[in-house]
């Protein structure tokens, strides 16, 4: 599955996931444009040799200002993913209206501005079969989970809008495919911020026990780990998907076909 000759641009490097993703796709001999507002994403980015460029994923200003650079750069793009993401555990009727349009904007938003600005890109790519983007979802994204009202409402609708774009992609005759990944609990510093908050109210008595029983969720019980998805991410990037379109894929060792 190599990717070698492919310019692939991954937002929200400095993430758990984002580094992971970013750093195989980098062994697989993509040549990467890495973006975040992060200063971890610009560490990702050196330790990776590859270009970085700041990226606040839920203003159009700036997807047209790091697209212009792209095509001014590259000339195109062959792979897009969407990484980016932020994640909020709270009430429903607790959450507020800018609480709840926060999560849309990071989350939901900026996949639908990233498919906008960058398609003109994905037509540029070099490949025979096409240019491939990645969208991150989530297990929230397929059901319901209490407490996660707003995440949820932002990943499903990044599941839909993902095999939409992917349909209306090859209705129109572009070679751009468009999947989602739906990732489980990984182990990750975004993963582990609302056991942290639950270690603080007195509902847990550490965030390793908090850990510990999100695991057990797994049918395998072992939480999985960012590489886990990152395999998955470059597979998808790859020719070797190249007749996957519109397909939503769970990395999650089992937890959604687990029968409840």
């Amino acid at each position: 599955m190599s990717l070698s000759g492919k310019r692939i641009l991954v937002t929200g490097c400095g993430g758990g996931i984002g580094r992971a993703v970013s750093r195989l796709l980098g062994e697989r001999g993509a040549t990467l444009v890495l973006s975040d507002l992060e200063l971890h994403g610009a560490a990702t980015a050196h330790a990776c040799k590859a270009r970085y460029l700041s990226l606040d994923v839920t203003q159009e200003h700036a997807w047209r200002s790091v697209a212009a650079t792209i095509l001014d750069e590259f000339g195109g793009l062959d792979g897009v993913v969407n990484v980016a993401g932020v994640i909020l555990m709270q009430p429903l009727e607790a959450t507020t209206l800018a609480e709840y349009r926060r999560i849309q904007a990071v989350n939901h938003e900026s996949v639908f501005l990233s498919l906008r600005h960058t398609a003109p890109l994905l037509r540029h790519c070099n490949g025979a079969h096409g240019a491939s983007v990645v969208n991150f979802s989530s297990i929230y994204g397929l059901g319901g989970q209490s407490g996660f009202s707003a995440y949820s409402a932002a990943k499903g609708a990044v599941r839909l809008l993902s095999k939409a774009a992917a349909v209306e992609f090859a209705s129109q005759g572009d070679r751009i495919r468009v999947n989602s990944v739906h990732p489980g609990p990984i182990d990750t510093p975004l993963a582990r911020g609302p056991i942290e908050q639950l270690v603080q109210a007195g509902r847990l008595s550490s965030v390793e026990a908090g850990m510990q029983g999100v695991a057990s969720r797994y049918p395998g019980g072992r939480i999985g780990l960012p590489d886990d998805v990152a395999g998955v991410v470059a597979f998808l990037l790859s020719d070797d998907a190249r007749f996957l379109n519109g397909v939503e894929l769970p990395v999650d060792y089992g937890i959604t076909a687990h029968a409840q």
